[in-house]
């Protein structure tokens, strides 16, 4: 998720490490710290993980509770720069309706995150519920990156970019079916909700959202 989140923003922004010049949109220190810690919480998940694999269980409990704050202090992060993103867009594109669209998605995607880790938070003792509603909360953060991955491909029908962009969620689900002989509630849930998101399109701009979206984005307008 972490490539795939990088490799999303690469051309735009992260090409910027090897000398590249950001595009002027990216330029932006909200869009700096936000792309900063996300990333970390991708690191840390990472490396969290491969604790438990390497068997530091007693370090990865003592980080977890340190790693849980940072990830609810990440989302309302998210919420705020989403706003302000939009505000951004809005004025760029001259379009009210348009950034109230925009809007929606970070906003769904920091609601997802917080959500399924507090399910890991709750879980924290069921290390089979615990460590798949941890990956399913990252993965509502490493969808963006993947999204803009996938769009470069040009890929039209939905059947095709559609399981594209759920692969770690279905690779995850399909590994549970074949060696654990069960599918976990948590990723059923999960892949139904990110459906959801990806067939959402018409909800963002619709007559029930817009005002929705033109208010958040007025209050910091």
């Amino acid at each position: 998720m972490l490539v795939l989140a990088i490799g999303g923003f690469w051309p735009q922004y992260f090409s910027a490490a090897i000398g590249n010049h950001p595009k002027p949109t990216t330029q932006f220190w909200l869009i700096h710290l936000h792309a900063t810690i996300f990333t970390v919480w991708l690191l840390a998940y990472i490396a969290q993980a491969g604790m438990v694999v390497t068997g530091r269980t007693a370090l990865h409990l003592r980080i977890g509770p340190w790693l849980v704050g940072f990830g609810f202090a990440a989302a309302a992060m998210g919420l705020y720069a989403a706003i302000r993103l939009a505000v951004r867009l809005g004025e760029r594109v001259g379009s009210s309706d348009q950034a109230a669209s925009f809007v929606f998605f970070p906003i769904i995607d920091m609601i997802f995150f917080a959500s399924f880790l507090a399910v890991a938070v709750a879980y924290r003792k069921g290390p089979e519920v615990h460590k798949r509603a941890m990956l399913v909360a990252t993965f509502s953060i490493a969808v963006v990156g993947l999204d803009r991955l996938v769009g470069r491909m040009g890929i039209e029908n939905p059947w095709v970019w559609q399981p594209l962009m759920l692969a770690p969620l279905i690779i995850a689900l399909v590994h549970d079916a074949l060696v654990r002989h069960r599918i976990y509630g948590v990723m059923a849930v999960g892949l139904a909700v990110h459906i959801i998101r990806l067939n959402a399109d018409g909800f963002a701009a619709s007559k029930w959202w817009l005002p929705v979206g033109r208010s958040l984005a007025g209050q910091l307008g």
